[in-house]
């Protein structure tokens, strides 16, 4: 074993992992995009000292999730918590369909096993990780369809959270108190028939290879807030309510 570090606000921060056989990944982890921007955009108000890598899961030949423990203090001397599950970012599509019979609103939320909270059959919107391209629109089509089975442009795709926060932060940080994970949410908004709304009610969809399981849920707009318990769901109805309210999206 030798010394490892990472560059944290151009100051060299050393990195020690708690089992020797996480050290093995260490240039992996140096290329993960997520501990970059992590290091690159820490405010500079923040001072890190040391970086503990307690754990790594890979997915397949990239690290997909890493935990570390970052000793920290503010510039006054006063010790943080730094215990980090880092994930990186994700993108979250909130799908507003009107029915062109009724001009009924509805969403599309995907149903799946969820074990970190201990649900079976958890709603949520349709979602996923990102990759290292950091084309966020993109990815958000890509998800759309896989998830769903709805194939979309990318210029149809809004981001409610550029539009919101600008270039202040990446997204909607959903648990800033130990995880990195910030959401990109989009807004699309389709009109389909009737029957057209019925065929996504029970579909099933998900790529199997990745092991999703995934059931489509078609639900009135109106009860989105009490339907779905998932922080991507209540923070786009917030968004997407408050664009609208201020006439900044169209009504459609």
């Amino acid at each position: 074993s030798g010394y490892h570090s990472c560059k944290i606000r151009d100051k060299d921060v050393p990195i020690e992992f708690e089992h020797a056989a996480l050290e093995e990944h260490f240039l992996k982890m140096k290329e993960m995009k997520a501990f970059n921007d992590w290091c690159r955009e820490m405010d500079e108000e923040l001072v890190v000292s040391k970086v503990v890598v307690q754990s790594i899961d890979l997915f397949g030949p990239r690290i997909g999730f890493i935990k570390f423990k970052a000793e920290a203090k503010t510039k006054d001397g006063k010790a943080v918590p730094g215990i980090v599950f880092m994930r990186g970012g994700a993108v979250a599509m909130l799908i507003v369909i009107t029915c062109k019979e009724t001009k009924k609103q509805y969403s599309l939320l995907t149903v799946q096993p969820r074990v970190p909270v201990g649900r079976a059959s958890l709603y949520e919107l349709p979602a996923g990780m990102l990759d290292s391209s950091g084309d966020f629109v993109g990815v958000a089509a890509k998800e759309l369809e896989e998830e769903t089975g709805l194939k979309v442009q990318k210029k149809d795709l809004i981001d409610l959270t550029e539009k919101a926060f600008g270039g202040s932060c990446p997204g909607v940080y959903p648990s800033a108190g130990g995880c990195d994970e910030f959401l990109r949410i989009f807004l699309y908004r389709t009109k389909m028939e009737p029957e057209e709304i019925s065929g996504l009610q029970d579909k099933c969809t998900g790529v199997l290879e990745e092991g999703e399981v995934i059931k489509l849920k078609v639900v009135p707009l109106d009860d989105l807030w009490k339907t779905c318990p998932d922080v991507k769901a209540l923070s786009a109805l917030c968004l997407y309510e408050n664009f609208l309210a201020r006439r900044e999206i169209p009504s459609d």
